[in-house]
Parts: structure tokens; sequence; C-alpha cells
């Protein structure tokens, strides 16, 4: 038997455990269920290495962790791996993609990393290779109250079906209800308030910051952003600024840049001047936004939120870690995702907007932010700092965040599109298959250990039932029913079935444009948040609905008056044309106001719901509609004219390297192949010219790049 506690130790170069590890520990770790409950930068990551290397070690079998973000679990595979994966010649992966296949391959690996829909995906799929799955190691689990939370609900309520010996191990920050959680687990409760640097919460106001326990500091300067920041750099530390939206990010990341300019080394100006190049080049055409973090980066500041690509996003967030970069100003996503500590979080308010106004944010998503403080090896204490404006506000943060207690885990499962979707994958996969079999299923779920009283949710069900019957997506006799073909395929793709019926129901039409197609994808809830008309291009867009009436899919005129959102739907499809016709990402902003990493998120959903057009035509007998789609795939996913689908074949032609060469007569991969590198270099650049030469086979002799540079100097026009 090997020794897992004293490996876990080794590789990270532990002496010993911390007291939450040690509590762990003492506890029947190696064989019972696990609810771990504490800070945030606690150390809880250790558990998941101890309890899922135990399993692979000394019991021979497959561990998987579950999180609710890619980033989180790629983060985590990587770290894992390289501590453990050589040396110890276990098999890691990382899967959180491909929501439309069981992963076979995945059975070839000891330690498997995902999602929570990736695995539910599996799960629908009847990936075989999870019955061999001896220890479940979920993150973040308190996400059962978030929008993610019924899928979270279903994933453990369908695997203690399926593998009732399985190994449930739970992560959590602090959470009142956690032995509520425990309960439903049937698991031991390690709770634990160890935190490895200690966590100093205070309010700012009047140019004073107080903290919890009394402790004050006075600061020199009015704008308490400022004198926030600038104390932290006289400490030789790093701050992250929270703000309630991407410009007010933006904004505070300006202010912060010229306090940390003059503090800058002639070193790190230099090292700050290469990373702003990276960032400003991470689009092939740099964008405003992209100009704007590159200007701060110079200045040793940044902001991150979900508008910047995903290069951006972990330049800065590398650079950070490193130190170079003093100061990130961030949305509360940033909280909830990789690990990014720093001496001091600045939070600039604690309300949000929401659809209803201004709005408190919850005291889970305020500790979220401010666990980030405190970096472990650098720091003796980390502090979190509230901006108030008043006394009597600085009191009530006082009380309500810094002091509250955090709001109890619901159970989300109660909400009836959500658990439409679910329904229907229930019954595709074979969980459910008769009204017993339903409500047996759903007394293991966490919704019914909190409320006990099912008879509302038993209602909603059979509703549902009855709904999917009407949709044809289930069929059945007397009191059993099962999924159709086509029932079985909506729940395979991921899709919500209403969703999945309106895109039915265009692709009967026997004729369809491309436009009908964008505005098929924008008629569901999956391509949400849709992209907002303002009321000043309203009576605009009503005009252009009605004057393209003809190439919207639907059948009857009044129907756009009935739906309260088709001016965004709509907008959202012009969108999606406007990329498709190579509209510059920079215009894109300013036409649309969707940034570059927000419109990659409404590619990636735009391919899948085309992915699943593709899939559901010919089962309704409606083949003739799949080369348009697959054309407009391919169209979408490089933002592309159709005559530029030939050059977009190749690995590094994108749409504007594919546009200069398609203006210089080279049209397809022909072209490119009898053009010789220098010409092709004088469109497109050296590198890329030869990259794309080395792809056709054609190898050239070293020096070869420095020879063609040298030539082009020389060179006046395109084809001297």
């Amino acid at each position: 038997m090997v020794s897992t506690p004293d490996v876990v130790k080794q590789a990270n170069g532990f002496s010993t455990f911390n007291p939450m590890q040690q509590k762990v520990l003492d506890a029947p770790w190696t064989t019972h269920n696990l609810v771990v409950a504490s800070p945030t930068a606690s150390g809880k990551t250790i558990i998941a290495e101890l309890v899922g290397l135990e399993s692979i070690l000394n019991r021979k079998k497959k561990a998987m962790y579950t999180g609710p973000l890619r980033a989180l679990a790629s983060e985590h595979y990587n770290d894992l791996k390289k501590k453990y994966g050589e040396k110890h010649q276990i098999k890691f992966a990382v899967s959180t993609g491909e929501l439309d296949s069981s992963s076979k391959y995945l059975s070839n690996f000891d330690f498997i990393f995902s999602t929570f829909e990736k695995l539910d995906s599996l799960l629908i799929h009847r990936a075989e290779w999870l019955q061999q799955i001896d220890v479940l190691i979920i993150d973040e689990v308190h996400e059962l109250d978030s929008d993610r939370g019924a899928t979270l609900e279903m994933i453990i309520t369908k695997l203690r079906i399926l593998n009732p010996k399985l190994q449930i191990v739970a992560l959590s920050a602090t959470i009142p209800n956690a032995d509520e959680l425990a309960a439903w687990l049937k698991a031991e409760l390690v709770e634990s308030n160890y935190r490895p640097v200690p966590l100093k919460e205070g309010v700012h106001y009047h140019q004073t910051v107080v903290f919890k326990g009394d402790e004050q500091i006075e600061l020199a300067q009015e704008d308490p952003l400022e004198a926030l920041v600038s104390d932290t750099l006289k400490q030789k530390k790093q701050a992250l600024v929270f703000a309630n939206t991407r410009p007010r990010a933006e904004s505070l990341a300006k202010q912060t840049a010229v306090i940390i300019n003059p503090l800058l080394s002639a070193d790190e100006k230099k090292s700050l001047e290469k990373l702003s190049q990276k960032i400003e080049n991470a689009l092939e055409i740099p964008t405003e936004q992209c100009r704007k973090l590159s200007h701060l980066i110079k200045n040793g500041a940044a902001f991150h939120h979900a508008g910047l690509v995903a290069r951006q996003r972990e330049l800065v967030e590398e650079h950070f870690r490193s130190g170079l970069i003093k100061t990130i100003s961030a949305t509360p996503t940033l909280a909830a995702g990789v690990n990014l500590p720093s001496f001091r979080v600045i939070i600039t308010s604690v309300q949000r907007f929401d659809f209803s106004g201004m709005k408190n944010i919850p005291v889970r998503e305020y500790r979220q932010m401010a666990g980030r403080a405190g970096r472990p090896r650098y720091d003796s204490a980390g502090e979190s700092i509230v901006l108030c404006k008043t006394e009597m506000e600085a009191q009530e943060v006082m009380e309500n965040y810094i002091r509250g207690e955090m709001e109890n885990i619901e159970s989300k499962l109660g909400v009836q599109p959500v658990l439409r979707m679910h329904l229907l994958a229930l019954i595709a996969s074979k969980y459910i298959f008769d009204v017993d079999s339903m409500d047996d299923f759903f007394a293991r779920t966490f919704y019914a250990q909190q409320y006990r009283d099912l008879d509302n949710l038993k209602r909603m069900l059979r509703a549902l039932v009855k709904e999917l019957y009407e949709l044809e997506f289930i069929d059945g006799e007397e009191n059993r029913f099962w999924a159709t073909k086509i029932g079985q395929r909506v729940a395979e793709l991921y899709l919500d079935p209403l969703s999945a019926n309106a895109m039915i129901q265009k692709l009967k039409r026997e004729k369809l444009n491309p436009f009908a197609i964008l505005f098929t994808l924008t008629d569901t809830t999956e391509i949400r948040p849709y992209v907002n008309v303002s009321a000043k291009k309203e009576p605009d867009i009503w005009e252009e609905i009605q004057s393209r009436w003809e190439d919207m899919p639907l059948d009857d005129p009044n129907s756009i008056f009935s739906d309260g959102q088709i001016a965004d739907k709509f907008q959202t499809a012009k969108f999606l044309e406007a990329w498709m016709s190579e509209m510059p990402e920079q215009q894109l902003l300013e036409e649309y106001n969707v940034a570059p990493g927000l419109i990659r998120h409404k590619l990636q959903k735009g391919d899948w719901l085309l992915y699943g057009l593709s899939e559901l035509a010919p089962l309704i007998g409606k083949p003739q509609h799949v080369p348009l789609i697959a054309k407009i795939r391919k169209r979408l996913d490089s933002g592309i004219k159709e005559e530029l689908i030939l050059l977009c074949e190749l690995r590094g032609i994108g749409r504007v390297r594919a546009r200069r060469l398609f203006n210089v007569n080279i049209k397809n991969v022909s072209d490119v192949k009898n053009a010789t590198v220098e010409n092709l270099a004088k469109v497109i650049g050296v590198g890329a010219a030869m990259q794309v030469k080395k792809q056709l086979g054609d190898e050239h002799e070293k020096g070869t790049k420095k020879k063609i540079e040298a030539s082009l100097r020389t060179q006046k026009t395109l084809f001297d």
C-alpha cells in the first residue's frame, strides 16, 4: 500500500498538513462520502488530490473531478498532471467540450477532469466507463444554488443510482446548511474556519478603513481607490478591484494605471511593453478594446471581463500571478474562476443591476470576492475592503456582509424550464420509464431532502410528461413511457425541448435561406442573452423586421407582435449575419455592443445549435437543408462570406488573411499551392506563408525566412 498522504506532502513540498486538511485525514476519508466546508483559499484542492490518488494508487480504480467552469477543470488538470503524472504513471485527461459523445477514449485514463455539463452529457449518453469511477470529487458544490444547480443535482442523483458504491467528496466554501447537504449525500461533514492567510475584512468611508474588530487605518488621499492602490503599491503588493459592470471595470483600470506608472522600474516597463504588444495582437485586427487594454498594460494595470478573448485573459492572469501586472479591475466572474489571489481586494459596490434594477448581491458572492485576498507564501494577512459613500452604508455592509451569515444553499430543481430538459434526458437515458420510477427518482434528489412534500413537484412532472407527449418527444402505453427517436436525439444534443421544437417547426419548411437559419438559432433559449436593441434604434428594427418578413421562418405575420423579445432576436440574427459578412470586430462592437470575447461565446453557442439543426433535419425528413446548414456553420466559425470557405480550411488562415489572398486572386487551396512562398509572404506575412506551405508539403531550407524578409525589404510593390 502506498501512503497517499506522504505522496501528496512530497509533491507539494509540505512537512505537515494544515488544520483543515488534518481534520479530513482524521475522518474516514478513504471509505466514506465527505462534505468539506471551509473558507476560500483554505487548501481544499489538496483534499481532491488525496482522495483521487488514494483511489488510483491503492484501489487501482478511476477518479473523476467535476466543477462549474472549464478554466477550473483545466487549471487543476494541469497542476495535478505536472505533480503526479510522470512520476506515478498516472494518466490524466480533461474533457469539457463535445456534448454529443460518450467519449469512450476517457476509459483509458485514471484521473478525469470535467465540467458539470460535460459529465451530465456523458450520463445522458450512458457512457459505460462511468461505472468504473470509484470516487467523484465535486468542486464548488454550493453551485447547487446557482443556475447550474439543477444539472449538478441530476448528476449526483444519477451517479448514485448508477454506482451505489461510488464515493462522493464534495468541496465547498463555508455554508450554513452544510449539514443538510451532508445528510442528503450520507456523508461525513468536515467543517473548518481555518485559512492559511488570515483575512481582514473592512469598509472604507471618509478616508478611514474600519476593519471587523474595530482596527482602523487612516489614508491620506481623498479618492478611496487611489488611496488604497497607492498604499498597496507602497507595500510592494498587488490589488484586485471588483466592479459591477464591464465599463466600470475598464474605467477603474484607467484610474489605477495613473497611480502605478511612476512606480514601475525600467525593467518592468520593458517587460510590460512586450506584453502589451501580445495583448493588442491577440486578434488579427485589434479592436479599440484591445488597444485600450494594451495601453493600460504598459502602465502595469489591466481589466478582466467576459469581453476579452481567451488569450488576453490568460496573459492578464499569468502576468498578475508573476507580479508584473499590479492591479486587475474585474467583474465578479473572476472571483468564481481560476485561483488568482492578491494582497488586497477592493470591492467598489455590493450592488448589481438586473432586470428589476439595482439590488444587493448575495453574501456568498461577496465572500467569493473577499476570499481572493491574501497570497500564501507572500502575505501574513490579506485585506478585503468595501468602498462606502456614507457611514450608514458602511454600517450596513459591516453588519450584513462582513458579520453576516451566508445564505443557505437551496435546490433549483423545481424550475419548470430546467425540469423539462432534465425530465426528457432521464426518460431518454432510461433512468425513469413510468410514473412510479419518476417519483422514486425525484425522491432521491436534494429537492426532496429539503422540501419533503413533493406534491407540487409531482404535479409539475406529470404536466411536463403530458407536454413531452404533445411535442412527440416521448411515447407510451398505459402507465409506461419512453423517448421517441427524435426525443432521444434532442436529449443527446443537450437541447431545451422547447428550443428543439421551435427548431424542428422551422426546419419543416421546404426552403430556407441563410438569414432564416440564423433566426432559427436566435429563436432559442440557448443563444441567450440576446443582443439588445436600444430604445433609439427600436423603430428602425421594427421597420426592418417587417421588410424582411419573407426571410424569417415564421408562418403567421402577427406572431412577431406576440413575442416580446422578437426585436432582440432579430438583432441577434443581424449580428450573426454581420459577422458572417466579414464586418470587422471593432465595427461589431460599435454597432451591436458585442465585445470580442462575447462574440466568441455567442459563436460557440451558434455552432452547437447549427450542429443540432444538422442532426435534426434528416430525422424529420428534411435532409435537403443539411448542406446549407453545413455551409453556414463554416461561415459562422470563421466569420466569412461563402467565397472564403476553401481558404479558411488552411490552418493559420483566418478571415483577414483569407480576404487578402482572395483579393489578389488566390482563391482556393490549389492557388495557394501554386503560389510561391515569396508572393504569399507579401500578402499574409512570412511566418504565415511558410506555415501554410508546410501544411501543403512544401518544406523550406534553413534560413529561408531571413532571405524572404530581406527580399521583401527591397521591394516596393506587391508583385514587384
